[in-house]
């Protein structure tokens, strides 16, 4: 089984290309031994911008990713100042976790196609391809643009592209009054399901399909 994935923001891409490639491991582990504070921060970022070898640009985006609000990298986003348990700037860095996820994902890398790209143009490649099923994530309907660099999607796009999706396929969505117009529209299903985020305030989610009769069976 192959898993054909991709992302078009420039910095994320780079560490997904990293990890799925030969410096996979030493991306590994270069975040167990990173030592997180204001002064190696500003050392690795500036390290990322004189030498953009792949693993120092992914280590400097993972760590950019952990010690940014809410994991937020829009451009603008603060920093962690008190942070969890007044951890302050590392109180969301495990790099234990994290490099035991990035060995996990190397290790199967022979099974992983990622493209730095539109998502848009991955569905249309596996378009009439019916064994073929797509999980697709899209920006929040109202806060992607806050949230992401590339947060500003056609949304109605979304749900046209996958209307000529031959396989199966699982959307998420917030739970906006518009999205759920178009579910309608399209004659779709969707199911609310609650969703912790990293403020831990509870949200809902749309899960949408066309048809969700397995999931609310295994409920």
């Amino acid at each position: 089984m192959q898993a054909a994935f991709c992302e078009v923001d420039r910095e994320v891409a780079s560490v997904w290309s990293c990890a799925v490639s030969e410096q996979g491991l030493e991306l590994a582990a270069q975040v167990e031994t990173f030592q997180l504070n204001r002064k190696r921060v500003g050392q690795l970022f500036k390290k990322a911008q004189e030498c953009p070898a792949p693993a120092n640009q992914a280590l400097a985006v993972i760590v950019r990713n952990r010690i940014q609000r809410g994991g937020v990298m829009a451009p603008g986003a603060g920093r962690i100042k008190s942070g969890e348990n007044e951890h302050g700037l590392a109180s969301r860095w495990y790099p234990a976790t994290l490099a035991q996820r990035l060995r996990a994902i190397h290790a199967v890398r022979d099974q992983l196609q990622f493209t730095a790209g539109d998502g848009f143009r991955l569905l249309q490649h596996f378009q009439r391809r019916t064994g073929a099923a797509a999980f697709v994530d899209p920006p929040y309907y109202g806060e992607g643009k806050r949230l992401y660099a590339h947060g500003d999607i056609d949304h109605r796009q979304v749900f046209t592209a996958l209307r000529d999706f031959s396989g199966d396929f699982l959307l998420t969505y917030d739970d906006a009054p518009q999205i759920r117009a178009w579910v309608a529209e399209f004659g779709l299903a969707a199911v609310a399901v609650n969703v912790k985020t990293t403020h831990h305030t509870v949200k809902r989610e749309l899960l949408i399909s066309r048809q969700l009769g397995w999931l609310v069976a295994s409920a």
